[in-house]
């Protein structure tokens, strides 16, 4: 069929839209709405998932981290025994070829405070080199970040609510009245305190999460959101004069050592049958069976040869290789971080690397087991690209230092870290997708439906065209001109409906604090405040084209059957 003969049988598709124009109307809303419901949702769920990953990099992870392969590979147990040396040339290096870095030690362990205590991940940190790098230093509610080596720690705002340090942000009203008992000095501090709170909200509206009940008398009450830094500055330093900020980091290190002497059960049960092969000569060369000690005796002296062996055992998950020393560490809080990501706000401390490095501390001895690594000038909205990745970085430390990485070293990008976390991603983003598609669909069966009940309206009308010479695939080419028609006006009306309620998302966003604090700190994504959409142009435009295309070939089927009906028949029907 020609152009010219499509374009003719249009005619007739908008006459017969003209004629109906009620269910025209109507199916048009229809495709209307799913359009617009399609575009600000994806839209949305694409501005969520963009900030959770510039979160990410930018509070938590930066680009990529230089580590040991083995850290790595077991990276959720954090094996503070698997750290390095000498990492102030990788730094050097990194820095000459266009990067800033950050190193850490990263160990896991208990904080005890006067009035609770919660598992903590402790990140030892060099403050100005973080700053660098990472940007949750500049969420500091309360207080401030701690400076180098002092025994200062930072928390997230769960573990201060949950060890009572800190200013109390949703206190029950006799929990407050005794803070202020032990913190106020005089009836003038005591009336301040108070100023600073309210009553919390008890309506059940739209969007209120709450479980709690209330009790009369002990009612929660919350820090005033807009209390003036000013008078938080005077609390936390009417705080700070308490020991209600006091806490103590327990903590066990693990250190590697090559075993002096090995048990019998140990050496034929846990060691030899995980060694790989070439591993196994190397340590039998290394000990010999002494029946007076009861098992297996290190006799190797040579301290490269050592490393060679404890790398070996450290392979095979030989535990008699690592050594754990428990550790006592007071320090005193000085800062609450409550940061747009929420893994700095969780169970999470930092506190100076360099406060930590004798047996006053954590015994680190310059070690670290980490250096984060981010490209110089990096704007706070671009996400790790090419320049970036671990590949990048990997040749710049090798041009940097003029020579390759030590092979028990690597870089490791930031996906091959969250690779766990972007599965989940996909799927909080792709159910309601799927939704908002099956209810795409759903109007397109309207559609169908639609068409199906105009054909049985006019089959006498059809019979009388038929009979007139048209053929059955004009018949059927003039319903899904007609249907095409129907999804290209609804389309576009969806497109312009779709953009007006996804524009105050872009431009303002939706302020997720308060639902955040009710679940707990996060909502599944990796965003605690402000969450704005994002302009999709693909799928806003893609939608109308699919909305459009789709429409007219649901009127294909009922048209194609209505057309097998005999033209005699057609002109008797009532």
């Amino acid at each position: 069929m020609s152009l010219t003969g499509i374009w003719g049988l249009k005619k007739i598709a908008m006459r017969n839209l003209s004629r109906h124009k009620v269910k025209t109307v109507l199916t048009s809303a229809a495709v209307m709405v799913s359009v617009a419901v399609y575009i600000f949702l994806t839209s949305w769920l694409g501005g969520m998932a963009i900030e959770s990953r510039r979160n990410i990099v930018n509070y938590d992870m930066s680009a990529a981290k230089l580590q040991t392969a083995l850290y790595f590979e077991r990276s959720d147990e954090r094996p503070s025994y698997e750290n390095f040396r000498g990492w102030e040339r990788y730094r050097d290096a990194l820095y000459g070829e266009g990067f800033n870095s950050a190193p850490r030690f990263v160990f896991a362990g208990m904080l005890f405070s006067n009035s609770g205590s919660a598992p903590m991940i402790f990140n030892a940190v060099d403050p100005v080199a973080e700053a660098r790098v990472l940007h949750y230093i500049d969420y500091v509610d309360f207080g401030r970040f701690p400076e180098s080596g002092k025994f200062e720690i930072a928390v997230g705002t769960t573990a201060a609510e949950k060890l009572r340090v800190g200013i109390p942000t949703r206190p029950r009203r006799l929990e407050l009245e005794e803070f202020i008992a032990n913190t106020a000095q005089n009836e003038t501090d005591a009336a301040f305190i108070r100023s600073l709170y309210e009553p919390g909200k008890t309506s059940t509206g739209f969007l209120n999460f709450s479980t709690e009940r209330e009790f009369a008398g002990n009612e929660r009450m919350i820090l005033t959101r807009n209390a003036p830094r000013a008078d938080l500055d005077r609390l936390w330093e009417l705080i700070a004069a308490t020991d209600r900020n006091n806490v103590r980091i327990n903590a066990v290190i693990d250190i590697k050592a090559v075993p002096e002497i090995i048990r019998i059960g140990q050496w034929n049960g846990e060691l030899m049958p995980y060694l790989r092969e070439e591993d196994k000569a190397l340590v039998e060369a290394a000990y010999t069976r002494e029946d007076f000690v009861g098992g297996y005796l290190l006799v190797e002296e040579d301290e490269a040869v050592q490393e060679k062996i404890l790398a070996a055992m450290i392979r095979a998950g030989f535990r008699g290789a690592v050594r754990h020393v428990n550790q006592l560490v007071d320090a005193v809080v000085v800062g609450v971080i409550n940061s747009p990501d929420p893994v700095p706000n969780g169970n999470t401390g930092y506190i100076p690397m360099d406060a930590l490095q004798d047996e006053a501390g954590m015994m680190l001895d310059g070690a670290i087991t980490e250096l984060l690594i981010r490209k110089k000038g990096a704007a706070y909205a671009e996400l790790p690209g090419e320049t970036e990745s671990a590949a990048a970085i990997t040749a710049a430390l090798k041009r940097g230092l003029g020579e390759p990485l030590p092979e028990y070293l690597g870089v490791f990008f930031w996906l091959e870290y969250m690779s766990d976390y972007l599965g989940y991603e996909a799927m909080q983003t792709g159910a309601p997708q799927v939704i908002a598609f099956l209810l795409l669909f759903l109007s397109f069966l309207g559609i169908s439906n639609t068409i199906l009940l105009a054909v049985l309206e006019r089959t006498k009308e059809i019979g009388m065209m038929r009979a007139m010479g048209m053929t059955d695939r004009q018949m059927i080419v003039v319903y899904m001109l007609e249907a095409g028609f129907i999804g290209f006006i609804g389309s576009v009306f969806g497109m312009i409906l779709g953009c007006a309620v996804n524009y105050p998302m872009v431009v303002y966003g939706w302020d997720l604090s308060a639902m955040a604090d009710s679940l707990g700190g996060g909502i599944g994504f990796r965003v605690t405040t402000v969450l704005r959409s994002v302009w999709n142009v693909p799928v806003i435009f893609g939608s109308g084209i699919v909305a459009t295309l789709l429409a007219s070939c649901m009127a294909y089927f009922p048209t194609r059957r209505a057309v097998k009906m005999p033209i005699t028949d057609s002109l008797r029907f009532e």
